[in-house]
């Protein structure tokens, strides 16, 4: 199978999944929107209307609430401890520095020579475009 047929079967998959993952989401919004209503028209038959509106809002307003402790909850505990910027550095400077060592044992002639092309190219890179 060729890769521009590939990508024309996996751009359609996606398309067709993002098209289905929308009809769910309205639908279930939808379906959201009834249970609210039925509850302020539950709550509407004992007491009049402004209760009502204010009854519902509260619920749902604490349903909101215990949702987000609930779930900063849960993504606290998910969230693994990263290591710090300086100790990854640190690491990197390690390594390159036992390369460099290796290297320089090896064959002194190379170290020098891929340490001039480093630094030139350090230089370029470093520079603002100006020649």
């Amino acid at each position: 199978m060729s890769l521009s047929r590939r990508a024309r079967i996996l751009v359609k998959s996606a398309a067709l999944w993002t098209g289905v993952a929308v009809a769910v989401l309205c639908i279930a919004l939808a379906g959201l929107g009834f249970l609210v209503t039925g509850l302020f028209i539950l709550v509407a038959r004992h007491t009049d209307y402004a209760s009502a509106s204010a009854i519902t809002g509260s619920v749902l307003l604490l349903l909101a609430v215990a949702i987000g402790l609930i779930g900063g909850a849960v993504l606290k505990r998910i969230r693994t401890k990263q290591p710090s910027m300086l100790s990854e550095f640190g690491g990197t400077i390690g390594l390159a520095g036992r390369l460099i060592g290796i290297l320089v044992r090896r064959d002194p002639k190379k170290a020098i020579i891929i340490s001039i092309i480093a630094g030139a190219l350090a230089e370029y890179i470093a520079s603002d475009g100006k020649q």
